[in-house]
């Protein structure tokens, strides 16, 4: 009466023995491993903000580079090249259609009896050269940025008077064909500036002049992406992160997407506006300080930072920064603080106030530029009064500081008038954009703004007029007393002259410069200044009257005559003009004292050696997060000052001289 049940007992049995048998034996499970979260050591202040949780990739100076092609030389190039840039060289103008069927009329690609060049006759020919270009793109820069470019003669002796062809920019070192090509993210084109303490005749000459630079030469084309890579992978945080970014630096005109978007749960892209086009740097600064939790105020986070700063004055850098990326809605906690007893908070707020554009700055920053006995204080507060519409009492200040006893504080107050002015006369550019048509179509917003930079109309408050010598360089005659000569070295190359009639030639006067292939002469005070100049390229002699006043005098060097205007002048390069005025300086046939930028750089590296410390705060120790981070090629012929003789010169600043820039 059993043996049913206990047989499907002993079938059970079988059914699980039989599985047991199949299954093999247990494989062990593996732990899971989690990463334990990244910690950052983070005053209390700057806590809470993007870079306290995130690595920003992207944003050092990336180096750039390539072959290119130079013409207009005076019989100084065409020399031997090595197989291999030989090659590439004639393979590249080859592309470019350069050939015996490519002629161009009245240019190096056209021979003497009228067929096209072919890429071997155009290296060989005397008046080019192949040069190795190369640069340090900005930290950030956005497509569109200029950026100053060097070149490096491989086959010539002298760059004088030598315009680049349009070269492309890979990153890092370049190759030729053979090698592994790399992405191009710029272009090069434009006039070279070599040293002018050197006869351009000459090009034996102890000065180098087989190097140069190319003010505002390089543009991007395919800007690299600046990447926020989070310390912990977080969906949430990361949306929070472009959530804060793009609601305080919102798309605006010409921008096609807002700055900020989500990768994934490590990473947010980051673009730079337009807006901030021209000042990259700033906008970088900012996102990294900015606060990611947009629920509270920007009013409490100000309160918030300048109470920490009464504790942590050491960070005043940091907070400003910080101050400066809450917006216009932290204005009215920041002016709490324009007049704090504490001089660290109280110069921390102007900073940030100026910089977002509070015209209840300007006072204070009035008088601490017209009478800190702090240079630094003082040089920085004009710098803040760029910002700052204010009414006419800033631009009353400014040229009041262009005639200080302090060349340093002229220049400076120079500099912010003239971008004063470049931003009144775009405001009138753009208020009769509508009726400023070309020949096909209305003039663009870029377009515009260009305009507003190489042309200003003197509006009665900066005292600066602006015009365009043959597309050469500006040059800026500024309403002063005291004469005073500056020349720029970085970015445009711009000439400006102070003091109004002032700064004329003396008389009686005898200059002669380069072998006496430039004379000017005035036998008494009412005997008009008599020019004679001999071009070394041409051999044409030419005898003027020479204008009196220095900045017609400029022009007058410089201007290339055409059909279109046929004015007459000489034909000077932007080094052979700076070469004149210093001779004119040195000879005492000018009041005025010639300033480059480098003296003014150097002299303001001085000072601030002087008068403060700087200290580098990386929030990781050893921290480069830039995958492109390449060393600068060496100049030839750099040597240190004790090595070097006591010969007045003038060389193209290198990137890593450019201080106080400011992206």
């Amino acid at each position: 009466m059993h043996t049913r049940p206990l047989s499907l007992v002993l079938a059970l049995l079988t059914t699980l023995t039989l599985s047991a048998c199949s299954s093999g034996p247990e494989r062990p499970r593996r732990a899971r491993t989690v990463a334990p979260p990244v910690i950052r050591d983070v005053p209390s202040p700057l806590r809470g903000t993007i870079g306290a949780e995130a690595t920003f990739a992207g944003i050092d100076s990336t180096l750039v580079s390539g072959y290119g092609f130079v013409v207009g030389l005076n019989g100084t190039g065409g020399g031997p090249l090595t197989e291999a840039v030989a090659g590439h060289m004639e393979r590249m103008m080859a592309l470019r259609g350069i050939s015996r069927a490519g002629r161009v009329e009245g240019t190096v690609l056209e021979t003497p009896d009228g067929r096209g060049v072919t890429p071997r006759e155009l290296l060989r020919d005397k008046n080019t050269a192949v040069v190795v270009v190369y640069a340090m793109v900005p930290p950030g820069s956005p497509k569109g940025m200029p950026f100053d470019v060097f070149v490096q003669a491989l086959n010539a002796t002298s760059l004088q008077g030598g315009r680049l062809w349009t070269t492309d920019l890979q990153i890092g070192r370049t190759e030729v064909y053979q090698g592994y090509q790399k992405h191009v993210i710029a272009k090069a084109r434009g006039d070279i500036l070599v040293n002018p303490f050197a006869d351009p005749a000459d090009p034996t000459s102890d000065v180098n002049l087989d190097i140069g630079r190319v003010l505002g030469g390089g543009v991007m084309t395919d800007p690299l992406e600046i990447a926020i890579m989070l310390d912990n992978p977080s969906h949430s945080r990361a949306r929070a992160i472009a959530t804060a970014i793009n609601s305080r630096f919102p798309a605006g005109p010409g921008d096609r997407a807002d700055p900020a978007k989500g990768r994934n749960d490590s990473i947010v892209a980051l673009t730079i506006p337009s807006e901030y086009r021209m000042r990259p740097g700033d906008f970088v600064k900012m996102v990294q300080h900015l606060p990611i939790d947009i629920r509270i105020p920007p009013e409490v986070h100000a309160q918030r930072l300048l109470a920490g700063l009464e504790n942590h004055p050491d960070l005043f850098l940091e907070i400003m920064w910080a101050l400066r990326s809450l917006g216009q809605r932290a204005i009215p906690e920041i002016r709490k603080a324009y007049d704090d007893d504490q001089e660290i908070v109280r110069l921390t707020a102007l900073r940030a106030g100026a910089f977002l554009g509070d015209v209840r700055a300007a006072p204070a920053l009035i008088e601490l530029a017209l009478h800190d006995p702090n240079l630094d204080v003082r040089m920085e507060a004009i710098e803040m009064l760029r910002f700052i519409e204010g009414g006419p009492r800033v631009d009353a200040t400014l040229r009041t500081l262009v005639d200080d006893d302090d060349p340093l504080i002229r220049i400076r107050a120079y500099e912010v008038l003239a971008a004063r002015a470049e931003r009144s006369q775009l405001a009138r550019l753009q208020s009769r954009g509508s009726t400023m048509l070309t020949s096909t179509r209305p003039v663009t917003a870029d377009e515009l703004a260009v305009l507003s930079r190489l042309w200003i109309d003197d509006d009665g408050l900066s005292g600066i007029q602006r015009r365009l010598v043959d597309a050469k360089f500006m040059l800026d005659r500024v309403d002063a007393r005291r004469p005073l000569v500056y020349f720029t070295q970085q970015r445009e190359p711009r000439i400006a002259v102070m003091g109004g009639p002032n700064a004329r030639l003396r008389s009686p006067i005898l200059v002669s410069a380069w072998d006496d292939r430039f004379m000017l002469i005035s036998d008494g005070p009412d005997d008009p200044h008599r020019l004679q100049y001999k071009d070394y390229r041409t051999g044409q002699v030419t005898t003027a009257p020479a204008p009196e006043r220095l900045d017609d005098l400029i022009a007058f060097l410089a201007h290339t005559p055409t059909p279109e205007n046929p004015e007459p002048g000489l034909g000077m390069t932007y080094s052979e003009v700076i070469a004149i005025l210093y001779a004119l300086s040195e000879q005492d046939a000018i009041m005025a004292p010639v300033l480059s930028e480098q003296d003014r750089l150097l002299r303001e590296l001085l000072e601030a050696n002087r008068t403060r410390i700087v200290e580098d705060r990386p929030e990781r120790e050893g921290q480069d997060v830039s995958p492109y981070r390449l060393p600068m090629p060496d100049l030839p012929g750099d040597q240190p000052d004790s090595q070097q003789d006591d010969t007045p010169r003038i060389v193209p600043l290198r990137p890593d001289e450019a201080l106080g820039t400011g992206g």
